[in-house]
């Protein structure tokens, strides 16, 4: 006999796209992917040990044991008015996202928590690298959705949603900034001091974007690719980093007030909006809603 809380969803699956005659069709219902349902149907004709559809050019169609076992199935499932009551309907399926360490620290968690809460059956992984990786991820289909600086990529098929912006500075820890504080005033003033800025990012970029017309290279004593780490090093240390606002007060550093505004960094979700699956465009719907 075989499991039914294990054959039961495949039963649906089936069910699904007898019933629509079309994966793509099917999938959009059921809020997965083609392949998942594809797949799922492979492994219950090989529980069962029977052919149930072929496919064409045309389309679908059903075999003999397709359509007996379909008419079994329209006859269970019509017993019930509401198919939501034996949880068939919810969503599931997977959802990849991929951020930064600094921008998932920050951006990610109320909207993960938005999302669980609403879909609680859909499996979430979370890939954090550098920006680099992140792109070559999405572009190769293995993430679904990438919140990241903006600009990062300049595709036709890749969509982009600006979620935020943060202001920047420069901090230090309280004891340096009781020694130094009130002798840094100016960007030239920090190159009289040992700096930690982030590598190639677009933070960085964005922050070289505004030195070089003035002239001011800066000569980092180390790099950092997080935030976190930037920040227990200048608390421990001599030294400057630069960082989002809400980092210097989250990790309790004294920002120096200069007299030039320091580049805005800009937050946005990008996906391919042509291929995206009925999963992840509900996760999108999310950020769209709250802009």
């Amino acid at each position: 006999m075989h499991n039914l809380r294990k054959i039961l969803p495949l039963y649906y699956d089936f069910y699904i796209v007898a019933n629509e005659k079309s994966f793509s069709k099917a999938a959009e219902v059921n809020f997965t992917s083609q392949p998942s349902l594809s797949r799922n149907i492979q492994i219950l004709e090989q529980e069962l040990n029977l052919k149930l559809l072929n496919r064409s050019n045309k389309g679908i169609f059903l075999t003999k044991d397709g359509e007996l076992l379909y008419k079994q199935l329209d006859a269970f499932f019509n017993q019930f008015i509401d198919f939501d009551t034996i949880h068939f309907n919810e969503m599931k399926g997977t959802l990849s996202i991929g951020s930064t360490r600094n921008i998932a620290d920050n951006k990610l968690v109320s909207y993960l928590t938005a999302f669980t809460n609403k879909y609680p059956m859909v499996k979430i992984k979370i890939f954090t690298d550098s920006a680099t990786n992140l792109n070559k991820f999405l572009m190769e289909h293995k993430i679904d959705v990438l919140i990241d600086y903006i600009p990062q990529i300049n595709f036709k098929d890749v969509e982009v949603i600006h979620i935020g912006s943060f202001k920047t500075g420069f901090a230090c820890s309280k004891a340096f900034y009781k020694k130094h504080g009130n002798k840094i005033k100016t960007l030239e003033d920090l190159k009289q001091y040992n700096l930690v800025l982030s590598g190639a990012s677009r933070r960085r970029q964005w922050l070289d974007e505004l030195l070089t017309p003035l002239d001011i290279n800066f000569s980092p004593m180390i790099e950092m690719p997080d935030s976190k780490l930037m920040a227990e090093y200048v608390k421990q240390n001599e030294v400057i980093g630069y960082f989002v606002l809400e980092e210097i007060k989250d990790y309790d550093l004294c920002e120096l007030k200069l007299d030039r505004e320091m580049p805005l960094n800009h937050i946005g979700l990008i996906y391919h909006k042509d291929t995206i699956h009925p999963v992840a465009r509900k996760f999108v719907e999310l950020f769209e809603n709250k802009n």
